[in-house]
């Protein structure tokens, strides 16, 4: 398994279908409510600012993590007590299920740069 996201990248795509409930949005496939679309902008905007494809696939499904929990929850629980430890179950659960980590890395390669 690749371990940097340039090594990612270099891996041929997968002809299977990516379904979640943002990734829809992501890829244009969707039309979202109002509030739906700030959401997704700000998630958007965090993720091209912060992925890059110098990050190991870990870190980089961390930061998507971290980005969704903020669009979703706000900031301050991202920042808060005991938030280490529920980022990086959400990371571990994704991480260790073949179909959420093929999405989660879809979403990465779409905002990853250098």
């Amino acid at each position: 398994m690749p371990t940097k996201m340039s090594e990612y990248n270099e891996l041929p795509v997968s002809k299977q279908p990516v379904s979640t409930e943002i990734l829809p949005f992501l890829l244009g496939n969707k039309k979202a409510g109002k509030k739906d679309t700030s959401k997704v902008e700000i998630f958007e905007k965090g993720l091209e600012n912060e992925i890059k494809k110098s990050d190991t696939i870990q870190m980089a499904v961390t930061k998507v993590v971290r980005m969704a929990l903020a669009c979703e929850f706000g900031a301050v629980l991202v920042k808060s007590r005991g938030a280490e430890q529920m980022i990086n179950t959400i990371v571990a659960g994704i991480m260790s299920d073949a179909e959420l980590r093929k999405q989660v890395l879809c979403i990465i390669d779409r905002f990853a740069h250098d």
